[in-house]
């Protein structure tokens, strides 16, 4: 059943094809040299490794998808899926745009199914969070990001990822 949502997740991330947009600038970016990708996750603090941070940009039809991610040592991950991509600007993260924290509550035991997943998806009414893009060149992306994540076996249990921040050299696919 673990893995059967997960599998829908990983489908409904690649199916959305529409995207929530502020009309703002994308506020200062996070001020990190590139590579660098970090935040709070319930007050913690989450550093993405060297050779875990990634920001990929892709051709979605008419418009373009940007993921954004970073992991840790810790086996966590964290990743901000964004629909219809337009560059610099605010992203909300809900049902369609999605934000993520992930990790394996035993490292030594790498079964994808004890994987543990939050995501923005909780409500798909709610808007639970947002990315900010502050710069966008197509070589690199730099901004600023927060949401709430609901656990997906448990939509009563969820994590507060605060301070996100990353300056990312970007992929083009």
């Amino acid at each position: 059943m673990k893995m059967f949502k997960n599998v829908i997740l990983i489908l409904m991330m690649s199916l959305a094809v529409t995207a929530c947009k502020k009309d703002d600038d994308g506020g200062d970016g996070g001020g990190g040299a590139v590579g660098s990708f970090s935040a709070k996750v319930d007050g913690q603090t989450f550093e993405g490794l060297e050779g875990t941070v990634a920001a990929q940009v892709s051709d979605a039809g008419t418009s373009q998808v940007i993921a954004v991610s970073g992991g840790t040592a810790n086996s966590e991950n964290l990743q901000m899926i964004v629909q219809n991509f337009t560059g610099v600007g605010t992203y909300e993260l809900s049902f369609l745009n999605i934000g993520t924290y992930s990790y394996l509550p035993d490292p030594s035991n790498p079964d994808p199914n004890t994987v543990v997943i939050y995501s923005t998806l909780g409500d798909a009414q709610s808007i639970n969070g947002e990315v900010n893009i502050s710069s966008y060149d197509g070589d690199t992306v730099e901004g600023t990001f927060s949401f709430t994540g609901f656990n997906i076996n448990d939509i009563g249990d969820t994590v507060s990822v605060t301070s996100g921040a990353f300056n990312i050299e970007v992929v083009q696919n």
